[in-house]
Formats: C-alpha cells, structure tokens, sequence
C-alpha cells in the first residue's frame, strides 16, 4: 500500500478507534466514522508488509463490530 494510503488509514483507524471507545459503536458519529474507514479499505490494493497486514486486518474488525 502506499505510504499516504497507509498513513490515512492509521490515522481514521486511531480516530475511529478513539471515537468508539468515548461514544459507543452504536453512536451516530461513530457509525459515521465507521462508513469512512470502510471507504479508505476500499482503496487498499496492495499490502506489502506485516504491519500493514495487522493494521488492515484490525481495520476490518472494527468495521465489522
């Protein structure tokens, strides 16, 4: 994945993330938040290393909680 592809989806995971923990995943703004970090996984085409296999992988999960 490319290097602005990878920082983007860290940086909307850890948002997510954050957001989850503070409102619940039943929250509108953490649905929302959710619907964007679905869209940045649609723009993976390659995962090159281990990191970002994890990373998009706990993505994933979030997503699908």
């Amino acid at each position: 994945m490319s290097p602005s592809t990878s920082k983007l989806l860290t940086s909307v995971y850890e948002a997510v993330k954050d957001l989850e923990d503070l409102y619940g995943p039943s929250d509108q703004g953490v649905v929302h938040a959710k619907r964007v970090l679905v869209e940045c996984l649609a723009q993976v085409r390659l995962i090159e290393t281990p990191q970002e296999a994890l990373l998009f992988t706990s993505a994933r999960q979030l997503v699908d909680q």
